[in-house]
């Protein structure tokens, strides 16, 4: 016969590893301890659900607690095999716990249950330490792996809350055992309270003790005292008495007098709103009255409602305050704020208001409190109103106002509901008039423009006419300063800020369409200054000046409240952090109207600036608007977000395109054409070195040092795809075709167009590329070019503009930012862009210099493209990019986001 030692550690949470060796020192196989040690041992399926953990060398098992006290106390091992345990002491307290938990004498630990834990404990003997909490975790092992104690269980939990949530007040261990349902409840009758309402409001409330019969559960008897028990149930009389006096250690503000106890209001409001809860809990049946439930779950809404529109101009701007009164409504009911103050300073929280009754909650009646007070003393304002109803388009929560007054309904006048319908529907009551003196002729969506413009002046709101370029914002506006002049006869002049490259196009206009109307054009060293500009402006109607003199002069401009301030091609205060647009935004007027056929080149907070200006404060602070659109917008395409932000701008946002069918511009068509120009060796030579060099650092840089020399690459490997003498930085050489394939194909295009009698724009983004472009144009056709960029003095501008619009010459070269907007330059009805922008809107804005009101002729759009360059590649990927520009953005970085591998991709020179 073999001799095994059986050897036991405790791990934790008692569990146990079981090993054991053989003949002393021969370790013992998993199928030979099965064999041997777990031939009758149940729980485990008699050896064939153990847990093998076997370490280094040794088979071993994992038992759990039951387990374990199973194999050790119930000593069945194989009687053909001398077992000895090594571990003595356990096998002795294995005996005690398996003889009592096989047999059912356990029940649960009231003092665990006290402290939140789940515990088990012997029926009647003691356990202590170790023998005792292992007993605990055997008990509770156990009932998991017996299915029938496991059911048993469960419906005694859930029969019984008060065992889950660990809550509620037990007069000693027997009383909680009973509770639980562990001990059979011999009475034939349950004990609850039953909560009844005053007679009439301010009344003392009437608690009575109520027993339900077990057989008959619609049998129910209030109970009145011992003599009023039914005759079968007196001998359970202590049993009642005993219930009450822990009712009443419970709730100490119970005091019954023959099972009836009445309660103040107060008293009333702790027992529904706490006490109640605690005995339900407890398992403690409790009838309340029969409106609670709905006056629990209802929540008093605080509306402001707005007072009647006083007479005269009833809104002047967005930050106006609008007058209201408070309303306070829960459950159908409607109440007063005189109404509701006079409830609380009477500390009232039960009430019976017009037939119905309400809670006052003391937490909300602070919380309204310090909302009143904070709401008081920031008031609300024209924007607070237009956030709520514009997100109440959609059906979402009225959430969306801002400040103290977020979450309160805003009720509004019939004129105000008028309002936000003109506002969001386009529609107005009637036609604005413009007077004879207009001498041009608007189309049907630039009458429906003006009227817009001057709907939105009525009450003081900024706009921004984002029509396409070409749709006549000009001519919009000029009928719209007309129709100021001729109606208001305003004190002070209006003042225009635009580039300078097209002031001299504004003069021309406003001759052209009013000549009544007075313009000073505020430009030049001898511009007066001071209180000599103030002196100038006095018999003016309309201020012309550029952006750059509305920084430097920005104390002049500020000192005057201007009839409207107009800023053309607002993009140019895109980015709200620099001086010209803080300049801008200071500046104020009646209204204030951003034209522009990009409100967002590149990112959202270009928007958030032209709207500052147009009505600041309306879309918040620009840290606020950052964190609630950009970046869940720009970083996560949050469509919701986008969806909303439109709703909020739509109101003061006008964007006709070309497309429209409203628009019916009738324009000739325009055909687009990429034309493919592979680089020469010279310029392939060039371009993989640079990127060679390049990448060689980037993979060591992070952060604005990487995206830095990643933009740096962009704009040197561009430069090569024009022409290497534009990288090398060489004067204009002679053999400039020769070098350069787009050059060859520029001369071959400007060749045809010429032989045709036809005219072109030729856009680039380098003054360096226009000089040469000019030189090689000059030569090639002995004849004028013109070259319009940053560096041609005003004057000039308006001339080469004038000579290109008579066709006195076939070209204009243009450098892409100086002549990229604002100018009409119908003559021409070819374009060429020579080297790529990667904002398409960009590119999109200087073809529209030529495509646009006016243009008669079929316009062909060519665009150069070097082959297996990153023009090609960029190309590909603005084709197949989803923008969200036509909803609300474009994002224009993109490239500096790419990863290495990505950017080598895009970067590396394919054949």
């Amino acid at each position: 016969m073999d001799n095994y030692e059986l050897h036991i550690e405790q791990t934790e949470d008692f569990q146990f590893t079981v090993w054991a060796k053989k003949n002393e020192d021969e370790p013992v196989s998993l199928k030979e301890m099965r064999r041997v040690f777990f031939t009758w041992h149940e729980s485990s399926y008699y050896g064939t659900a153990l847990e093998d953990i076997s370490f280094i060398g040794t088979p071993a098992f994992l038992l759990s607690p039951w387990m374990t006290a199973e194999l050790l106390g119930q000593n069945a091992f194989n009687s053909m095999a001398e077992i000895q345990v090594m571990q003595p002491a356990l096998q002795d307290a294995a005996r005690v716990i398996y003889k009592l938990a096989a047999y059912g004498q356990f029940k649960p630990d009231f003092q665990a249950w006290q402290v939140g834990q789940i515990g088990w404990k012997p029926e009647s003997e003691e356990l202590e330490g170790f023998t005792a909490e292992w007993f605990s975790a055997a008990v509770s092992d156990l009932i998991t792996l017996n299915k029938t104690l496991r059911m048993a269980w469960m419906e005694i939990r859930d029969a019984h809350p008060v065992m889950a949530n660990f809550t509620g007040y037990f007069l000693d261990e027997q009383d909680w055992l009973e509770r639980i349902g562990w001990y059979i409840d011999e009475k034939p009758f349950t004990i609850g309270l039953r909560l009844n309402e005053p007679e009439y409001d301010g009344g003392e409330w009437r608690l009575e003790v109520i027993l339900r019969s077990k057989k008959r559960e619609d049998d129910l008897h209030v109970y009145e005292g011992v003599s009023s028990l039914p005759r079968g149930w007196k001998g359970f009389a202590d049993d009642v008495e005993r219930e009450l006096d822990r009712f009443q250690q419970i709730v100490p503000f119970l005091s019954f007098s023959g099972g009836v106890t009445l309660v103040s209001e107060d008293e009333a409001w702790m027992f529904l709103t706490d006490a109640s809860e605690t005995l339900v809990n407890m398992g403690v049946e409790i009838l309340l009255p029969s409106w609670w439930q709905v006056v629990k779950e209802s929540q008093m809404m605080v509306k402001a409602k707005l007072s009647s529109t006083p007479r005269g101009q009833s809104f002047v701007g967005m930050n106006t305050l609008v007058d209201f009164n408070w309303r306070f409504a829960t459950n159908g009911i409607e109440m007063s704020e005189e109404d509701f103050n006079r409830l609380v300073n009477d500390q009232r929280k039960l009430v019976n208001f017009r037939g119905q009754w309400i809670k006052l909650d003391p937490a909300f009646i602070q919380q309204v409190k310090t909302l009143l007070q904070k709401a008081e003393k920031e008031g609300l304002h024209v924007s607070d109103v237009l956030h709520q109803e514009l997100a109440r388009e959609d059906g979402e929560e009225n959430d969306e106002a801002q400040g103290a007054f977020a979450g309160i309904e805003i009720e509004l006048t019939k004129q105000m509901r008028g309002m936000m319908k003109r506002l969001t529907t386009l529609n107005h009551d009637s036609t604005y008039e413009v007077p004879a003196d207009f001498l041009g002729n608007l189309r049907p969506y630039q009458q429906q423009g003006v009227d817009w413009l001057l709907g939105l002046r009525e009450n003081r709101f900024g706009a921004c006419l984002a029509d396409d370029m070409g749709l006549g914002k000009t001519i919009q506006m000029i009928a719209y300063f007309t129709y100021v002049k001729a109606v208001e006869k305003p004190d002070t002049p209006a003042l225009i800020v635009a580039p300078t490259s097209v002031l001299g196009n504004w003069q021309k206009e406003i001759e052209k369409f009013a000549p009544h109307l007075k313009v000073r054009l505020h430009y030049g060293p001898t511009r007066p200054r001071g209180e000599a500009f103030g002196a100038s402006i006095l018999d003016q109607d309309i201020v012309l000046t550029s952006y750059g003199l509305a920084q430097a002069d920005v104390e002049d401009l500020e000192a005057v409240t201007w009839s409207t301030i107009c800023i053309d091609e607002a993009q140019n205060i895109k980015n709200a952090h620099t001086k010209q647009s803080r300049a801008i935004r200071k500046l104020s007027g009646l209204q204030h109207i951003a034209l522009t056929g990009t409100p967002m080149e590149n990112r959202l907070t270009e928007l958030w600036s032209i709207f500052d200006f147009i009505n600041h404060g309306y879309l918040g602070s620009l840290h606020s608007f950052h964190k609630k659109f950009v970046l869940p917008i720009e970083k996560e395409r949050d469509t919701v977000l986008v969806e909303k932000l439109r709703r909020y701008i739509r109101p003061f946002l006008l964007r006709r395109t070309k497309r429209d069918e409203q628009v019916a511009l009738n324009l000739p068509e325009k055909l687009e054409q990429k034309e493919y120009i592979p680089l020469t060796v010279e310029q392939a030579s060039m371009y993989e070195q640079l990127v060679k060099d390049t990448f060689e650092q980037v993979s060591q840089l992070a952060g604005m040092q990487r995206k830095a020399l990643i933009l740096k690459m962009l704009g040197k490997l561009k430069q090569i795809c024009d022409h290497p003498a534009l990288y090398l930085k060489e004067a204009v050489p002679s053999d400039v075709v020769a070098r350069s394939n787009k050059m060859e194909k520029l001369i071959e295009l400007v060749t045809a167009i010429r032989e045709q009698e036809e005219s072109c724009l030729i856009f680039t983004q380098y003054i360096g590329m226009g000089e040469m472009m000019k030189k090689l144009l000059q030569g090639a056709f002995g004849e004028d070019v013109l070259f319009l960029n940053g560096s041609v003095s005003k004057t000039d501008r308006d001339r080469m503009v004038e000579k290109f619009q008579s066709r006195e010459v076939p070209f204009l070269i243009l450098s892409l930012k100086a002549g990229g907007t604002g100018l009409n330059l119908t003559a021409a009805n070819h374009v060429i862009h020579f080297d790529r922008w990667w904002n398409p809107a960009v590119e999109n804005q200087a073809t529209d210099r030529a495509y646009r009101i006016g243009q008669e002729r079929f316009v062909h759009v060519h665009k150069l493209i070097t082959t297996g360059t990153i023009e090609e590649k960029i190309d590909g990927m603005l084709e197949k990019k989803q923008s969200l520009n036509d909803e609300i953005l474009q994002s224009e970085q993109w490239i500096t986001e790419l990863s290495t591998d990505e950017l080598e991709e895009l970067f590396t020179l394919t054949v």
